[in-house]
């Protein structure tokens, strides 16, 4: 039985066969290609008022169930992009995420489909109606789009979108469309470094946090034109991200799907500090205090030959004292310090220095700032 038949055996006779397939020849005239025979007709049956399709939300999609339909939100775009078919032809793909109440997932698009992204037939807030594959993605379920499936125009259609943003708390190894909002709270100059295979990229750390905690957020090649926009203070929605394990904890990654973007929402972040007085060594710690003493900036040449900088600062509050000694990019914020500044050093390791006495290490991995 062809898919179309069993489609019309659905409307229980409602109308002739004929007119059925003539519904369906002018569904698939206006769709201009971006959907098949079968899609047209479960979307003719639709307008009837029969669901000819058996359609789920996307949180039952699963890897078992390998055909699916469902009604959902698009979310997201990215550019396509192109390459190189064994048969010499160049095609096209992309992905778009697409949403409903229940969750979020991927939609792999291809060719004509691809390019009705890059036009603007397909943008974020567009109702669709999918039918298409399950596969496993790099970074979880995706649904593609390829020959027997399709996507149709859901006129009319209003689907309520989850709100996909997570508590910064939330973030565990091993995520995909990773969504959170959080206040920039310091970032790094940017590095260029060369991959193994010889290809140029570059890479910038950022410091984010909400009500919840904090996370080291790293960006990666043009994604970088999306943070000079931004700086410290700044309430940011970072979307479509990935979590990476570092010997520094779990960080979010954000590569060439993610988005980094203005939030409306002002994201409130407090950090927890302590007194200086109950500092020990081999632990890491947040302090605010006031400049009490600057040592000034020394320059030095690291084992590898690389120019380095550091300078020592104390700083005090009720408790007591201590040299926070700066390192690299910090040694230069330092140097701009007056005695009487009220400083906040977030992330500095406590050790024990030659003298025996306790000082803090502000390094990369510390956020430093005028208060």
């Amino acid at each position: 039985m062809s898919d179309i038949l069993e489609v019309y055996e659905k409307l229980n006779g409602k109308i002739p066969q004929k007119e059925f397939q003539k519904l369906v020849d002018e569904k698939m005239d206006i769709m201009g290609g971006l959907c098949d025979e079968r899609t047209a007709a479960l979307l003719v049956a639709h307008d009837l008022g029969i669901e000819g399709a058996s359609a789920i939300k996307i949180k039952e999609i699963t890897l078992d169930k390998k055909n699916v339909e469902f009604l959902g939100k698009v979310t997201g775009t990215f550019p396509p992009r192109e390459f190189n078919r064994t048969d010499g032809s160049i095609g096209r793909v992309t992905n778009v995420s697409i949403a409903d109440e229940t969750g979020e997932i991927t939609m792999v698009l291809w060719d004509e489909l691809a390019d009705a992204v890059k036009i603007g037939d397909i943008k974020e807030g567009d109702v669709f109606k999918v039918r298409g594959y399950v596969k496993e993605g790099q970074r979880g379920l995706e649904v593609s789009i390829g020959r027997g499936g399709g996507i149709q125009k859901a006129e009319g259609e209003k689907v309520t979108v989850k709100d996909p943003m997570i508590k910064i708390s939330e973030v565990s190894a091993g995520m995909g469309n990773v969504c959170v909002r959080g206040v920039i709270l310091s970032k790094q100059d940017p590095r260029t470094f060369n991959r193994k295979d010889g290809s140029p990229g570059s890479v910038q750390g950022t410091m984010i946090g909400d009500d919840s905690g904090k996370i080291r957020l790293t960006v990666w090649d043009n994604k970088l034109k999306d943070m000079e926009a931004f700086n410290a203070g700044d309430s940011v929605e970072v979307l479509h991200a990935y979590t990476r394990e570092s010997i520094n904890g779990i960080e979010i990654q954000v590569g060439n799907r993610g988005i980094i973007r203005k939030s409306d929402a002002m994201v409130e972040y407090e950090e927890q500090v302590a007194k200086i007085g109950d500092i020990e060594a081999d632990k890491s710690y947040n302090i605010k205090g006031v400049v009490t003493g600057i040592d000034g900036v020394r320059e030095f040449t690291t084992k590898d030959g690389k120019p380095g900088r550091l300078c020592g600062v104390h700083v005090s509050d009720e408790s007591g004292r201590i040299r926070v000694v700066f390192w690299g990019e910090h040694a230069n914020f330092a140097e701009t310090l007056s005695v009487g500044d009220k400083i906040l050093v977030t992330d500095a390791q406590a050790k024990i220095n030659f003298r025996q006495e306790i000082e803090l290490s502000a390094n990369w991995r510390s956020m430093v700032r005028k208060l």
